[in-house]
């Protein structure tokens, strides 16, 4: 018996989503060991560029405001603290920025890193923004710097500061992306949310 097809359409269509939401399960269940293995990866070389120095990194927690706050303690090889590792975040102009933040044992930032941002490209992207100084001339004669170590300017700015970080235009240090000054500051927003958070969780067990 031949279907009509206001029953057949439908029945076709159920059939093709139903096999198209089995296919997308199975590739997210095929797919998420690596991907979680590449962000454990990307979490691991953050921690060496926001404490260079350190040579283990081992987990800490501590309620903060009512809630857990997963933090690090950068230690030397001979085990001698040499600060803490946080994230904060908060909204930028079309994302919401993670940071990660090192501090020194007395709370002045040693380094961020952006963790994720999805900021308007041309403007609030260039928090991630690397000055190259390769030029065509260089990359011809083989002259070219070694920039393997070279960070964002942009981030560049918060070394050695302390809490509360601000733009110029609030009354800070910190030189904002031209022609994005929200991006600017949420990257600040999240820095100190972030220091502000580890001082009260080693505080907290002191």
């Amino acid at each position: 018996m031949k279907l009509p097809d206001f029953i057949k359409f439908p029945v076709v269509l159920i059939i093709v989503a139903s096999i198209a939401a089995v296919a997308l399960a199975f590739l997210y269940k095929a797919t998420l060991p690596a991907k979680e293995r590449i962000q454990a990866e990307i979490t691991q070389s953050a921690y060496k560029v926001v404490m260079p120095d350190a040579a283990t990194f081992e987990d800490a927690k501590a309620e903060v405001d009512g809630a857990t706050f997963d933090y690090k303690i950068a230690k030397a090889s001979d085990g001698k603290v040499l600060g803490y590792i946080g994230e904060g975040a908060a909204e930028g102009y079309s994302s919401k920025l993670r940071i990660m933040v090192g501090v020194k044992k007395d709370f002045t930032i040693n380094a961020i890193k952006v963790l994720y941002q999805k900021e308007t490209p041309g403007l609030g992207d260039k928090v991630n923004e690397i000055l190259s100084k390769k030029t065509w001339w260089t990359v011809i004669t083989g002259t070219s710097p070694d920039e393997a170590g070279l960070r964002p300017w942009f981030q560049t700015q918060f070394d050695g500061k302390k809490m509360p970080v601000k733009v110029q235009k609030d009354g800070g240090t910190i030189d904002a992306i031209t022609g994005a000054t929200i991006s600017s500051r949420a990257v600040c927003h999240a820095v100190n949310e972030a220091v502000a958070d580890l001082k009260q969780a080693i505080q907290s067990k002191k």
